[in-house]
């Protein structure tokens, strides 16, 4: 499986409820091949055993969570596995047996039992209502449409940044020779390392306009097979696509 996309929820307690919500919205979209939705409001262990069934080359998590920002903000992050102590992880395990189900606990237990993809982010809305009952508070409900639509963009870029994670140890030592397009390749993997820590463009399409224009003048690398040749043009044309995608109207 390519991504899970996964709503974190505490059920029927007003803006805490966003993950379910988002997950029905989510649910009957095409988000593309390999990208599956789940509602994840269950206990963090058994949302761990959930993620070491399906293997997922990424998670992506949608949620209200309490981080004392304004009601309604949104953010996007990537998510750093954490470094705990053998006494952190034992009162975070504690805490997940219980069933008590929070973001940041769903990493620590699946750090603490190796099951967290490599790529993990989290997509938060700061909830304002947060007692029992239903339904979100205004400025939630329009959190809730920016943090789809963050999450529908992860769900696009994935097949690019696994092109990047398998093109960057094909060009990180002396195999090819120095040329013009292997720099532009570099400076271009680079920037879609940034973009998936910030989610922000940056030069990208300026350095893929870069790459396409060394190779077509015949400033390839020395040394590059088939599998480099077909990784370099897929690259190309996934930014190709997903630069049509985004610039087009929702």
């Amino acid at each position: 499986m390519a991504v899970l996309v996964g709503g974190v929820s505490e059920l029927f307690q007003h803006d805490l409820d966003l993950g379910r919500l988002a997950v029905e919205r989510l649910q009957d979209e095409d988000l593309g091949q390999g990208v599956v939705v789940e509602e994840l409001h269950y206990g963090a262990v058994a949302v761990a055993q959930r993620l070491e069934d399906l293997r997922p080359a990424a998670l992506v998590l949608i949620s209200a969570v309490r981080r004392g920002r304004p009601p309604g903000t949104v953010q996007r992050r990537r998510v750093d596995p954490p470094e705990r102590s053998a006494a952190d992880v034992q009162a975070a395990v504690g805490d997940a047996v219980t069933g008590y189900v929070h973001p940041d606990l769903i990493v620590e237990i699946g750090t603490a039992l190796g099951v967290l993809p490599e790529r993990t982010v989290a997509v938060e809305v700061e909830p304002g209502a947060t007692g029992p009952g239903e339904g979100l508070t205004e400025s939630v409900a329009s959190g809730l449409e920016v943090a789809l639509d963050l999450v529908r963009a992860e769900a696009r870029r994935s097949p690019l940044l696994a092109l990047a994670a398998e093109l960057r140890p094909l060009v990180a030592d002396d195999r090819l020779e120095e040329s013009a397009a292997l720099s532009a390749l570099r400076a271009l993997l680079i920037e879609l390392r940034q973009l998936d820590r910030d989610g922000r463009w940056g030069k990208v399409f300026t350095l893929r306009d870069r790459l396409r224009k060394g190779i077509t003048q015949g400033a390839g690398s020395e040394g590059m097979d088939h599998r480099d040749w077909g990784l370099w043009w897929a690259l190309m044309e996934e930014l190709d696509r997903l630069q049509a995608a985004e610039a087009a109207p929702s």
